[in-house]
């Protein structure tokens, strides 16, 4: 079984709901593919787990992606940690996919970049999620106690 898989329309349609409402034209164009990673990320000095993480694709990859629908390939592909996808509820997965697009930029030639993050997070995620700053701390919490109990079942299950 392959730790990767492809996100569900659900989430695209999700994406896409962002994209319009908080990038409008600015994301449009882009193309992003989403995949869900099974392997959680867990950050041993925060004691923080990642959420998600985007990346913008290499030549070998934009080849690779070519199709019908995207003649040129792919221009960004975001993981999402699937075990942090389930526990979040549908305000923390907006949030999650908001923060990953904040990462794009498009430079005055139409060329593709990664921003790093201003601090810690977005200047412009934290007043999107004024109404709950430790949104993120909390589901990391909840998300590692869950990553550490299925791997003491698992261990269980082996004896």
């Amino acid at each position: 079984m392959s730790r990767y898989e492809e996100a569900s329309d659900v989430v695209y349609r999700l994406l896409d709901t962002i994209i319009d409402e908080r990038f409008g034209n600015t994301l449009r164009a882009t193309k992003i593919k989403l995949l869900m990673d099974s392997k959680p990320k867990i950050d041993k000095l925060s004691n923080r787990m990642t959420f998600a993480s985007i990346k913008l694709t290499n030549e070998v990859e934009r080849f690779l992606t070519q199709d019908g629908y995207n003649i040129s390939g792919l221009d960004y592909i975001i993981f999402i940690n699937s075990l942090v996808w389930e526990l979040a509820d549908d305000k923390n997965k907006k949030r999650i996919l908001s923060h990953e697009l904040q990462h794009i930029f498009i430079d005055e030639k139409g060329s593709y970049k990664i921003v790093r993050h201003d601090i810690e997070d977005f200047y412009a995620e934290i007043e999107f999620n004024k109404d709950d700053a430790m949104w993120g701390q909390a589901l990391s919490t909840i998300a590692i106690a869950k990553f550490e109990q299925l791997k003491a079942e698992e261990k269980a299950s082996r004896k």
